[in-house]
């Protein structure tokens, strides 16, 4: 059983958050763009800041490069740059 749960941290590791700055305004404009983002593979969540001053966009997902994320959301029409820590 632990070494199952060390599995899952392992897995939890490999995963890559990136953090947008975007101009997505709306609920309904959010519900746009995770629908596009969720059907992707290797795509496991996404949420937005909307009352943030960037509308900062985090993406959560696995073997995919930023800049298909980025692609993506441009694509729906929306500004997507990373966020600098």
């Amino acid at each position: 059983m632990q070494s199952l749960l060390q599995h899952d941290r392992l897995d939890e590791d490999l995963k890559d958050l990136f953090i947008f700055r975007t101009n997505i305004n709306s609920r309904h404009n959010y519900a746009i763009v995770e629908g596009s983002l969720l059907q992707r593979r290797g795509v496991h969540a996404c949420t937005i800041d909307l009352d943030d001053c960037d509308k900062v966009l985090r993406v959560e997902c696995e073997n995919i490069p930023m800049s298909v994320i980025v692609e993506e959301v441009v694509k729906l029409g929306f500004l997507c740059q990373e966020l600098a820590d």
